[in-house]
């Protein structure tokens, strides 16, 4: 069977992926390098370098022609692996014991498509606001976020709609406050991002719905909005799970390789239909509490300030953070013994995120009353990788 390159299939993704496998360049020219392997002293592999040039389509099949062989796997897997190097996919998966021919019915299918669009918009509103309930006023950020990610095909094992979204490495920091954050760059960290909300809210859900031996108290309630759980969340599971055709909904993740999964992320959670009655409880109780409306900020320390006379009482941080495309710095107080940890992220040169009540009228200092502060725990340290790896 011939293989169909993928046109957008660049240098950068084959010097992720080669270098994830173990390659490294050995010699370099202007429109290709020569790869080598320490655990393959005989194979050697071309690697073109510009898209632009004429013979770049035929040295891209070589090249995946030869990696086929050394991997002993079909020219496409490759492909596919090295095509998604920058991706992280989310597996959403609905599954029967009586459906062995891979198919549901068509509600069923229609329903899974809903509560796999519905999980990605409330995923993408908790990491700008968490809330109990977003009823009508979700976050423009949210509705483009579902309009951005994509669908792949749809794949065998009851069914499945793999749900597919950028992760880039995040490139560090300056601890310098005169050199801005690049908007575009923590822009696109949104997705992993997202992601990562998406995968602790649906555990805390789990751990709540299914794990627990009782039902989720009001406290238990409350607290999982802090961890990004949403009366929409709840709906999306229940959206699914509404269909007898379906037994269980199973949402995995399969973190990008060149961007590491985020710390304690879930690979994945089972929701069986005898949790629905659960999820459905703690929906109801989601559109009943009071839940204070709290804003979620992603960015790096900018200004320190501590009292030198007093140890004890903390200080102010200043944080350089991206809010509607337009940079801030938002100032608020932390305790002693956060605001040293503070201090290390600081050095560290470490993306922050914070969590609590937005004050950030139009002319007036931007300041936040704090219920949550440390390490964006969503993007790991960067891959070791070329320049090219980011073009």
């Amino acid at each position: 069977m011939t293989l169909i390159l993928n046109p957008n299939l660049g240098p950068g993704e084959l010097s992720a992926y080669l270098r994830l496998e173990g390659w490294r360049p050995s010699e370099s020219g202007p429109l290709a390098q020569l790869w080598s392997h320490g655990d393959l002293p005989e194979e050697g592999l071309l690697v073109p370098l510009r898209k632009t040039s004429s013979d770049y389509q035929r040295r891209l099949a070589l090249l995946l022609r030869d990696l086929s062989r050394i991997e002993h796997r079909p020219a496409e897997e490759v492909q596919d692996s090295i095509t998604l190097v920058f991706y992280d996919v989310t597996k959403v998966r609905a599954a029967h014991p009586e459906l062995i021919d891979d198919t549901i019915p068509f509600d069923a299918g229609l329903r899974l498509f809903q509560a796999a669009q519905k999980i990605v918009r409330a995923a993408a509103a908790a990491t700008i606001r968490r809330q109990g309930s977003f009823g009508n006023s979700w976050p423009l950020r949210a509705r483009e976020h579902v309009r951005n990610v994509r669908l792949g095909h749809t794949e065998r094992g009851s069914y499945i709609l793999p749900i597919i979204s950028r992760a880039r490495p995040a490139p560090p920091v300056s601890d310098d406050p005169q050199i801005a954050l690049d908007i575009d760059v923590e822009e696109s960290l949104f997705d992993r991002r997202v992601l990562s909300t998406m995968s602790d809210a649906l555990a805390t859900l789990h751990e709540m719905t299914v794990r627990s031996a009782r039902r989720p108290s009001p406290q238990d309630v409350t607290d999982a909005v802090h961890e990004g759980v949403s009366r929409e969340l709840c709906t999306a599971i229940d959206t699914a799970l509404t269909q007898d055709s379906v037994a269980e909904l199973d949402v995995s993740f399969t973190w990008s390789r060149a961007a590491r999964a985020p710390r304690d992320s879930a690979d994945s959670v089972v929701f069986p239909q005898e949790a629905r009655e659960n999820v459905e409880y703690v929906a109801d109780r989601l559109k009943k509490i009071r839940v204070p409306r709290e804003h979620v900020l992603f960015g790096r320390i900018t200004h320190l300030h501590h009292e030198a006379d007093d140890e004890a009482s903390g200080g102010e941080v200043g944080m350089e953070t991206i809010i509607e495309r337009r940079r801030r710095t938002i100032w608020f107080e932390l305790d002693e013994a956060t605001y040293q940890e503070a201090v290390r992220y600081h050095g560290e040169k470490r993306r922050v995120v914070v969590r609590g009540t937005l004050d950030s009228h139009p002319g007036h200092k931007a300041t936040m009353s704090v219920t949550a502060f440390g390490p964006d725990l969503s993007l790991a340290a960067q891959q070791p990788s070329d320049d090219t790896a980011h073009r």
